[in-house]
Parts: C-alpha cells; structure tokens; sequence
C-alpha cells in the first residue's frame, strides 16, 4: 500500500516497488510470490484489499508517526489513520490471512509493536526512514523471503544491504513478534506454526493453512477414478482440473532423473501452493496432476487453474538446472452432479488437454462439454473408445464399453460433442 499526499513530502515510492520486483524476480521461489502494488492508497483501499487479496503481507510505504499512518483522502491531501483503526482492521476475519505486517516508514516501530500478535510479527523503525535506506531494505527482505529465510533471516538481510551500500539507518529496523513468528518461512519449505513443509500462498482463493504439510499422493489410474469418485460424493457441483508437466521425459534424458525429480517435486510445491485449501489434489503417473474443487464458482476455479499453469511455466527452473524450462498444460472439466461418472469426468479433461496441445493453444484449455456419442460400426467406435481411454484401468474401460454398447442398441444417432 503506497500513499504520498500532495501536501507532505516527496517519497521515491515507484523507485521502491521497481526494487521490489527486480530483487524477488531474482529468487528461485519468486514464483510462489505475488506483488500487488496499490497506489494513492486510500482508507477504504485497506478493506477493499485485504478482502480480495487475503495476502500473507500487508506492506505499508509512506509517511506515518507514532500514532498514525498517513494514507490519501479527500483533493489528495493526506488523511492520517489512527492505531487504533489501524489494530481494529487487522483483528477482522477477513485479516487472518496476514502473517506480516511492514510499515516502512518513519517512527512506526510502536505501532508494529502493537500490531504484533499470536502467529503474527511486524517491522517498524524507530527513527526518521530515508528513501534510500526504505528501498534497500524492502527489496532485500522480499528478495531473502524468496530465497526461504525465515523473517528474523530477512529482516538482518535487509538491514545489512542498507550498510553494504553505505547508508546509515540499519540500526533503527525493530520486528516485534513472538519466536515462532519470526521463524517463519514464506516461500520454499517454511515452518509456520509448527507445521513443516508450508508452501501456501495467502491469496485470492481463501484460506490455505496447512495444505502443503501433506504430500501429494501418487495414483495409477484406477486410483484416481476412486479418488475423484470419493472427492465428487455429496457434492452439487465440482470442477476438476488435469494438469499435464510437458515433456518430463525429455527433461530424465537430457539432464538426469535426479534433476526431473527436482522438477516435480518443485511442480507439486506450486500446485499445492496455488489451490484452494479445500481441494482434493493428486498425482496421476507422476507428471501429471488431477485437482477436484467441490461447490465451486466455475470462474474463480478457471482463474486458479489460469494461474497456477501460468507460475509453473514462469517459474525461476534455471536455478535447478542452466537452460532448464519446464512447461505445462491444463484443462479444467465441470460438473454438475448429473449422471456422469468419474472416468468420463477425468477424460474429458484429459481430451482437454490433448486438443490444446495439437492446437497449440493456451496453456488453460476448456474441456469438451461431454464425450462423443458413438454410432455407426460398433468396431470402429469401440476401437475410437478405447484410443480415447487409453489411460484409464482395463475395469474402467471395460465399464465404459458396457455403456456405449447399450447406447448403440438403443441410439444411432450422428456423432455428437
């Protein structure tokens, strides 16, 4: 959040934020960051924010005093929020999601001190904050949070870039928080909480506590039919999507198992990262990923979808491995609790991806709308059957060639999609 009314001092603040960027871009957890810069921030901006980003850290750049934080109100000029109203927003539920809170600006470390509570931690500073020193600082702590520091690790990182440059201020730095909070870890394997292994992204799709602690599991393909059978019980509706990791083999020949490894275990850190709490997730002959949303908005599933293909393809690979690129495909099929089983559910996603691949489309594809409707000479569409569920278990074809044989006795119709 970054405000600087007309009528009080000059702040570099774009300087900053391009800091910001050009330094986390830097780290190899870069990808589970999201920077959301709001500008001319104003009062209801806070509310607005938190309530459609849930972020993990809420970062304040400007002009503040002990008591206050001055934000932009009415012809621009500065419209000082109290502590008070300051504490009262970070006690909403729709604040939860925050971990962090910076306040990088001059003679904040009191409030940080109040602000800092429970799992939470804050940073403030003691003495008037320079542009300069404001910069270095901001852009260091993000970038060593990219790095997996923990806060405490950040936070040193930060003041010492300030020395390193040569300018004074290093000193004036205060994180207020208990132990466990400033060890936590916001990107690569954190520890928050006690709980190991937490990759969660606080963004736009709820709460994602604990997700990451879990592994993935590793289904054959009668598994995944069970397991999304399972995920889909009860439910009205449910969207699922198959994420393919494209050429996993060409990555074993090329740089070594040990390095596809790497590849998808990083894969699985940004799927479990860039899901919705709720999710049922797992992997489906290794490189390939099936996730169930349950009662779901259908947009808001496309756009976590949208966005976790779009981070597995911008990931930083080359920090695994030099000219290392790792891309994938996605597909997102909806359901709508009618009569429709798990293996077709599963299979128009995988169609999905498959048409998107010899199409050259996006990297998020829409699956068919349903299967094709077989007719004509029952071997020649048993053998189209089977190519097209050539992934599925011999029961879950077999199962699948029952029914279109009693479709065909009873339907000759034209072939429909």
């Amino acid at each position: 959040m970054a405000a600087n009314p007309v009528d009080t001092g000059r702040l570099a603040l774009d300087e900053e934020v391009r800091l910001i960027q050009q330094r986390t871009e830097q780290s190899p957890y870069s990808a589970q960051i999201e920077f959301v810069p709001v500008w001319a921030a104003r009062a209801d901006d806070l509310l607005r924010e938190i309530n459609r980003h849930a972020p993990t850290v809420l970062h304040f750049s400007g002009h503040s005093s002990l008591n206050s934080i001055a934000l932009v109100g009415k012809d621009r000029q500065a419209q000082p929020v109290s502590r008070d109203a300051v504490l009262r927003l970070l006690g909403l539920t729709a604040a939860r999601s925050i971990k962090v809170v910076l306040l990088n600006s001059c003679y904040s470390s009191e409030m940080a001190k109040d602000i800092a509570q429970g799992a939470r931690c804050a940073i403030g500073t003691v003495e008037p904050w320079g542009d300069h020193q404001a910069a270095l600082f901001a852009a260091s702590f993000y970038r060593a949070l990219g790095f997996g520091a923990t806060v405490t690790e950040a936070v040193e990182q930060g003041c010492t870039s300030i020395l390193l440059e040569g300018y004074t201020g290093a000193d004036d730095v205060r994180l207020h928080g208990n132990e466990d909070a400033a060890a936590m870890r916001l990107a690569g394997s954190p520890t928050w909480g006690g709980k190991t292994g937490q990759v969660r992204e606080q963004a736009q799709d709820g709460s994602r506590d604990g997700r990451a602690a879990e592994p993935i599991p590793l289904l054959n393909e009668s598994q995944c039919a069970d397991f999304v059978t399972s995920s889909l019980e009860g439910a009205r509706s449910a969207a699922l999507t198959y994420l393919d990791v494209d050429g996993l083999l060409g990555i074993n020949d090329r740089y070594g198992e040990h390095v596809g490894d790497l590849v998808i275990q990083r894969c699985s850190e940004l799927v479990a990262a860039h899901t919705a709490e709720s999710a049922a997730l797992c992997r489906l002959r290794g490189d390939q990923y099936v996730i169930v949303e349950r009662n779901v908005d259908a947009s808001s599933a496309e756009k976590r979808a949208g966005r976790l293909v779009t981070q597995i393809r911008r990931h930083k690979w080359s920090h695994i491995s030099r000219d290392l690129h790792v891309s994938a495909t996605g597909s997102i099929a909806h359901w709508h609790g009618v009569e429709e089983d798990s293996p077709s559910l599963i299979l128009r996603a995988v169609l999905g991806v498959k048409e998107a691949k010899v199409a050259h489309r996006a990297s998020l594809a829409a699956a068919p709308l349903a299967l094709p409707e077989l007719g004509g000479d029952f071997e020649s569409e048993r053998a189209k059957l089977t190519h097209l569920s050539s992934y599925l278990s011999s029961d879950a074809r077999y199962s699948m060639r029952k029914r279109t044989e009693a479709r065909l006795e009873t339907r000759r119709g034209r072939p429909r999609f």
